[in-house]
C-alpha cells in the first residue's frame, strides 16, 4: 500500500521547496507526473502557471 499526495502551487519556488521538504520526509517524487499548466484569469486575462506533481511514500516501509 502506498501513501500518495499531489503538490500543486502557483509559485515555482514554493512548489520546489515543498517537494524537497516532502522528499526529506521520505516521499518519492513521481517525476513523470510533473506538469506546468497555464491558467488564465478570465477577468484580467493574466496567464499564470500552476506546477504540480504526485509524490508517494511506501506505507509498508514507514
Amino acid at each position: 500500500m502506498t501513501d500518495s499526495i499531489v503538490v500543486s502551487e502557483w509559485d515555482s519556488d514554493l512548489f520546489h521547496r515543498k517537494v524537497m521538504e516532502l522528499e526529506a520526509q521520505g516521499y518519492v517524487a513521481r517525476r513523470e507526473t510533473y506538469r506546468v499548466t497555464a491558467e488564465m484569469n478570465p477577468e484580467t486575462g493574466i496567464v499564470s502557471h500552476v506546477h504540480s506533481m504526485e509524490l508517494y511514500r511506501d506505507a509498508r516501509k514507514s
